[in-house]
């Protein structure tokens, strides 16, 4: 049955939920469908990511018909030409683009600022609703209050040995973004009590502690898959997980949508934007935060800027002592069977190391 709130798909972690939601709709963060990759082929470059390529297949075959609205990011060209194609051949009632700066300095969150009052401008042109500063400020304390939760179980995740298992974790997270915050927070708090009741003893070191980085995953094989090789995924340096949830929003602010910016646009990490030292220095403080004893680093087919990125940071982690096991997936983990052997290799370097 159709949600009774009007249903906002968003496509990137600088997409903010908090606009969507002082509207009075409902933010769904859009998976794509793996085995329709094929159906794009003719609407956009067969080199295109295939995340990209998934998302405008559920379009394109009309399983995105439950959506009123979708927001793109300018995050990179594969998203602007799917942004093109959308508008002309799905036809979703409202699709915008949101304009996101690649700088961090106070007037690139200043324009950033600016793009978020057209956003939500917009939102309230074409659904008739009033996104007032209370409204804002209320979704902004529902959101941070999930984050603050999601941030509990996260710092759980740091003892020796690992408590919950990071694919169920992962999932977690997953699904709070599919659902509303309301019902997320409840969700969250329950799972907080059965976190907090598994913390282990200390003695026990576990099995050997790996972080997974890279850029999208919406699903559970690669997590399920390290696990099956007997190690632990103890954290997940992804859009869909910690970049997601990692630091709150002023509350206090007079102005929301700065604060709103000064959170999306200056403390967000990601690929797109300016700063790869400063990716590699967060990195190298998760790698000790949660005693991580090798980083699986991956990436989807053709994103440009995650692969340019990853030959320095895996040299890097590499001269700090850091194992790192480097994957290219196709998004839909279908040659997670091809995977299956590096994985388990690098598992056995790992433990090998550690006796």
């Amino acid at each position: 049955m159709k949600n009774a709130k009007p249903q906002i798909g968003w496509l990137c972690a600088f997409a903010p939920e908090e606009i969507v939601m002082a509207a009075g709709l409902l933010p769904l963060r859009l998976s794509g469908d793996p085995k329709e990759l094929s159906t794009a082929d003719a609407y956009i470059y067969a080199n295109s990511c295939p995340y990209v390529k998934s998302i405008l297949a559920l379009g394109l075959n009309g399983k995105a018909k439950h959506l009123d609205g979708l927001v793109f990011v300018r995050s990179c060209d594969g998203m602007r030409r799917m942004y093109d194609v959308w508008k002309s051949y799905v036809g979703t009632r409202f699709v915008y683009m949101l304009e996101v700066p690649k700088n961090k300095d106070e007037a690139a969150v200043e324009y950033f600022a600016g793009q978020l009052r057209k956003f939500a401008h917009a939102l309230e042109q074409e659904f008739r609703v009033d996104i007032t500063p209370a409204s804002l400020n209320q979704a902004i304390r529902m959101t941070n209050k999930a984050r603050r939760l999601m941030q509990r179980i996260y710092q759980i995740q740091r003892n020796v040995p690992l408590p919950l298992p990071g694919s169920e974790v992962f999932q977690l997270g997953l699904d709070g973004l599919g659902m509303t915050k309301e019902a997320f927070i409840l969700r969250l708090e329950e799972y907080c009590k059965k976190a907090e009741s598994r913390v282990p003893q200390r003695g026990d070191k576990g099995k050997a502690r790996v972080l997974i980085s890279g850029n999208v995953i919406d699903r559970p094989e690669l997590f399920r898959l390290i696990e099956a090789a007997g190690a632990d995924v103890v954290a997940a340096d992804l859009c869909t997980a910690r970049r997601h949830f990692d630091h709150l929003v002023d509350e206090n602010s007079g102005d929301p949508y700065l604060a709103l910016a000064h959170r999306y646009l200056g403390e967000l990490s990601c690929a797109r934007m300016t700063g790869l030292e400063e990716r590699l220095n967060e990195m190298e403080e998760l790698v000790k935060a949660y005693a991580v004893d090798g980083v699986v680093y991956t990436s989807v087919k053709f994103c440009d800027q995650h692969l340019f990125d990853a030959p320095y940071l895996v040299e890097k982690l590499k001269d700090e002592g850091v194992p790192v096991l480097f994957l290219e997936n196709d998004y839909t983990w279908g040659n997670i069977g091809q995977l299956k052997t590096r994985v388990e290799a690098f598992v056995e370097m790992l433990e090998t190391r550690r006796r």
